[in-house]
């Protein structure tokens, strides 16, 4: 078996990534980077901030002119931010995905950094099949290397998913056409979704006020209806998926909470939050069941969820 020196493998494992912030710094100061300053500045900010992908700090970093540099010679202007983005997802496929570092806290820095590559460009057709391109991308990733987080981690998986969501509004906002999610990435997300419907009377909410409540990783981004109605979206998919017995249980307890709150705007959190079921063929039988077995209360709110919920 051939040997090679530690100082190769320290090449070999930070060249490409090296080669991409090198070669966008050569281009800064190029012509071929006029009219791009501003954009490849920001860009080269996001990609300094992504260097803990690969291990990447001052002690570590290899000669620059040991390292191959990309050439942007022929690469128009309109072209340069598209390159640079694919060279960074292959960048990270190759010296991370492939060496088994798929974990959620890896997966959210990549995908934020992505995004910030795209928010450099201007909105319009361009911007939007740039952000569809990225979770194309990142689908094919997950499909081959399914993105792993521990049972209890929140914070990293809640950035991926941000991101996610950020990007077909992003899509949606610039093509005027709302991005079809693969199963794929409803899968990836799943778990996450799963584990705040079960632990949170008021999903939704909690999960935009955390998205609120974020750094969003100094992106300004106000968070609104169309944030809403994909997380709407996403844990209508997840929670059908959960075990018909924890499903029963879950809205059930939320049935419970509503009859017992006394504050009317409470408890449409909690009806917002049951109302993610009613399409649910499989449950509604069992919802129907549990609401005709409770009693009536003095609150007219209160018995017209109830009604609803029977007649399911």
């Amino acid at each position: 078996m051939k040997k090679y020196s530690f100082k190769f493998l320290i090449l070999y494992f930070f060249s490409l990534y090296e080669s991409l912030k090198l070669s966008i710094q050569s281009l800064q100061k190029s012509k071929y980077g006029k009219g791009n300053k501003k954009k490849l500045s920001a860009i080269m900010h996001a990609l300094n901030r992504a260097n803990s992908i690969f291990n990447l700090d001052k002690q570590n970093q290899t000669n620059p002119e040991s390292i191959k540099q990309i050439s942007f010679r022929n690469v128009s202007s309109e072209e340069q931010v598209p390159r640079i983005l694919d060279e960074f997802m292959d960048d990270f496929e190759k010296e991370c995905l492939e060496k088994d570092n798929g974990n959620a806290k890896n997966y959210s820095l990549f995908s934020v950094t992505s995004y910030k590559i795209i928010r450099t460009l201007d909105s319009g057709k361009r911007r939007g099949l740039l952000s569809a391109h990225a979770l194309n991308r990142l689908n094919k990733m997950f499909v081959k290397h399914p993105v792993k987080y521990s049972k209890q981690a929140i914070r990293d998986p809640l950035g991926l998913a941000f991101v996610i969501t950020e990007l077909a509004i992003d899509i949606e906002k610039n093509l005027s056409i709302p991005y079809e999610f693969d199963q794929t990435i409803l899968d990836q997300m799943m778990p996450l979704l799963q584990r705040y419907y079960v632990q949170y009377d008021d999903t939704v909410r909690t999960i935009l006020e955390e998205f609120s409540s974020m750094p969003k990783f100094k992106l300004v981004i106000e968070i609104g209806e169309k944030h809403k109605e994909l997380i709407e979206k996403f844990l209508d998919y997840s929670i059908a998926r959960l075990p018909l017995e924890t499903r029963i249980k879950k809205a059930k307890s939320i049935l419970e909470k509503i009859i017992a709150e006394e504050v009317d705007s409470v408890a449409l959190g909690y009806y917002e939050n049951l109302k993610l079921t009613f399409s649910d063929e499989t449950l509604r039988p069992h919802l129907s069941k549990i609401a005709k077995e409770m009693p009536k209360t003095n609150r007219r709110f209160a018995n017209t969820i109830l009604e609803e919920v029977s007649a399911l």
